[in-house]
């Protein structure tokens, strides 16, 4: 085959290409529902405009095709959908990602100060969790990131592991006897034995593109990257199997920070949000059933230039109570949640 062959070749499947591009340009797929905001079990109709005569078009949600052109959606988040168009003038293949949000609005929530407890106002507390009674906290920054052993009541550092100053340190969560820390943006998490807090090894997180917050149901291991995802990840290989959008009525949750499991319920601070608060929602579907106002907790603490946000929550399986703090504040916080 000649070079003038090959070069009119390449042209010609250039040229289809192009052709192809620009008839899928020319459609797009519409929305409409009976609701705002649809949820679960809303009917979101689909439609192609331009509207083309003696066009053939089929629908697919989830690479399944559709028997008729709408959608009731099955699960929350964000879902794309497809249509293949055929005309006269050849087939085009177009997606669009729909939104679906929670059924209802999330119930409100306040807090019963049960007590407070001296904390290391030096803490850029990342993460909290107990284990057998004994506190585990991971403290961030670049240079001062550190994970410790702390007597809650006093407040005392039992045992301080200082982390490379390369590493911002994140969330952590306990699994089998080590404790589990992630770090900001090296995608790299490193594994502990709880006893002595000696590494045991690390890991890499492939498909998150941060570490932010992670907790443990006692079968996997869930993660939040800054994004509205929650990730779920195999608590042994640490490979993330899959990701969940978290959702209230009417949004989508980002920079949901650091995570707790407990009764069922994923419990998570939400960073630099507007108000002292901790959203709670279900680890299997993302769907935000409650909201946790902490507001006054901040006033209750040493008013500093350093002082920072709330974040830090850790659950006390014997006390059935929940600690809370915030990073440079010198006190901890337990408290009994309850419906306002």
């Amino acid at each position: 085959m000649n070079l003038r062959l090959l070069t009119f070749l390449a042209l010609a499947l250039l040229l289809l290409s192009a052709c192809s591009s620009k008839q899928s340009l020319r459609y797009k797929i519409t929305t409409t529902s009976s609701a705002k905001n649809p949820s679960i079990a809303d009917t979101i109709f689909l439609s192609i405009k331009p509207a083309v005569e003696q066009q053939s078009i089929s629908f697919y949600h989830d690479d399944e095709v559709l028997q008729v052109p709408y959608i009731i959606p099955s699960k929350t988040g964000e879902q794309t959908v497809k249509a293949v168009i055929e005309t006269a003038d050849g087939n085009s293949e177009i997606s669009k990602t729909i939104r679906v949000f929670a059924p209802n609005k999330p119930k409100v929530f306040g807090y019963e100060l049960i007590q407070s407890y001296p904390h290391d106002i030096n803490a850029y507390t990342q993460g909290l969790e107990f284990v057998n009674g004994t506190l585990f906290e991971s403290t961030g920054q670049y240079g001062n990131s550190s994970l410790r052993k702390v007597n809650f009541k006093t407040g005392e550092v039992i045992q301080k592991l200082p982390i490379d100053k390369a590493y911002f340190a994140e969330g952590i969560t306990h699994f089998d006897g080590n404790i589990i820390q992630l770090t900001w943006k090296k995608k790299v998490g490193f594994v502990y034995n709880s006893d002595d807090l000696t590494l045991e090894k690390s890991f890499s997180y492939t498909k998150s593109p941060e570490g932010w917050g992670l907790c443990s149901d006692g079968n996997f291991l869930y993660k939040t990257d800054g994004s509205q995802k929650l990730w779920k990840l195999d608590p042994n290989t640490f490979e993330e199997l899959s990701s969940q959008d978290i959702v209230t009525h009417n949004t989508f949750l980002s920079k949901v920070n650091e995570l707790e499991y407990a009764n069922g319920k994923i419990y998570a601070n939400t960073y630099q949000f507007n108000k002292d608060v901790v959203v709670i929602f279900d680890p299997n579907t993302g769907i935000v059933s409650g909201v946790v106002d902490f507001s006054g907790l901040k006033k209750k603490v040493t008013q500093h230039n350093q002082l920072d946000v709330f974040n830090g929550i850790a659950y006390h399986p014997e006390r059935k109570t929940f600690f809370v703090t915030g990073k440079y504040w010198d006190k901890l916080f337990e408290v009994k949640i309850i419906e306002k």
